[in-house]
C-alpha cells in the first residue's frame, strides 16, 4: 500500500471521514511561485496548478524545487505555505455548520496560520504522527526518515504519535516536538535558527533582478527568503 493511500486511512480513521462527492471547494490555491501541481486524487496525472484553482476535498497539490504553495481555506479558517518538494491533500468534511479539515502532509514542509476553532476539527497527519490545532501558527516538518517534526509560535497543539510509543503530548508556543526512532517526541525549546525558518515561512516572496547584457536586460525571477 502507498504512503497516499495509508495517510487517507489514517485520516479518514481519526475523523471519521467517508468517502463523499461534494462538490464544494474547502481551499483554494491562493498564490503559486515557481513549479506547482495538483491532481484530483492518486489515479489521476499531475496537472499544472493555477492561482485561484480551487481544491476539493481530497485533491493534492506538489511543489517542486525552490518553489511554494500558498492555500487558503475557503470557510477563513487559515491559510498554508506549502514549500518546496512538499506534497500535500486536504480532506474536509461538512458537520452541521461546521467544516472539519485534516490537512495530510505526505512529504516536505508546510508553514501553517490557524484561526481559532471554535467547534470545528482541524488536524494534520504527516506518515508518524497527527496534530490537533484550535488557533495556533507553527510549521510542520516530515525529515529525511519520514519522522515529523511539530513546531509552534503562537497557541497550543495536541501531537500524538502513530506508531511505537503513542501517548499525547502538548507542544506550546515557543518550543516543538521532535520526534523519536521509537514514535515518543522529545519537546525542545525553537531556537534561532528554527525561529529564522518560522520567519522565512511567513515572508516568503518572489524577487526579481534585471541583469544588462549584450543582447539587452534580462528579467530573472527567483524564491526568496525575506530576514
Amino acid at each position: 500500500r502507498s504512503i497516499l493511500s495509508l495517510l487517507i486511512f489514517i485520516s479518514l480513521l481519526f475523523l471519521g471521514f467517508e468517502n463523499s462527492n461534494e462538490e464544494t471547494p474547502i481551499a483554494l490555491v491562493k498564490k503559486i511561485v515557481k513549479k506547482v501541481d495538483h491532481r484530483e486524487n492518486e489515479q489521476a496525472d499531475w496537472e499544472k496548478a493555477k492561482t485561484g484553482m480551487p481544491l476539493k476535498s481530497g485533491e493534492e497539490v506538489k511543489t517542486g524545487f525552490r518553489s511554494l504553495a500558498l492555500v487558503l481555506f475557503t470557510d477563513g479558517s487559515g491559510l498554508l505555505r506549502v514549500r518546496e518538494n512538499s506534497i500535500l491533500n486536504i480532506h474536509g468534511k461538512q458537520m452541521d455548520k461546521n467544516l472539519n479539515k485534516n490537512v495530510i502532509i505526505q512529504k516536505g514542509f508546510v508553514g501553517f496560520e490557524i484561526n481559532k476553532q471554535e467547534a470545528e476539527e482541524f488536524k494534520f497527519t504527516t506518515p508518524t504522527a497527527v496534530a490537533a490545532i484550535r488557533g495556533t501558527e507553527g510549521f510542520i516538518q516530515i525529515d529525511g526518515n519520514n519522522l515529523s517534526i511539530i513546531a509552534c509560535s503562537e497557541g497550543k497543539i495536541e501531537v500524538e504519535s502513530l506508531f511505537g510509543i503513542k501517548s499525547k503530548i502538548f507542544v506550546e508556543g515557543g518550543f516543538f516536538a521532535l520526534q523519536q526512532a521509537g514514535g515518543q517526541f522529545k519537546i525542545e525549546k525553537l531556537t534561532d535558527e528554527m525561529l529564522n525558518r518560522l520567519k522565512n515561512v511567513q515572508n516568503s516572496s518572489l524577487e526579481k533582478i534585471f541583469i544588462e547584457t549584450k543582447e539587452g536586460i534580462i528579467e530573472v525571477e527567483y524564491y526568496s527568503d525575506e530576514k
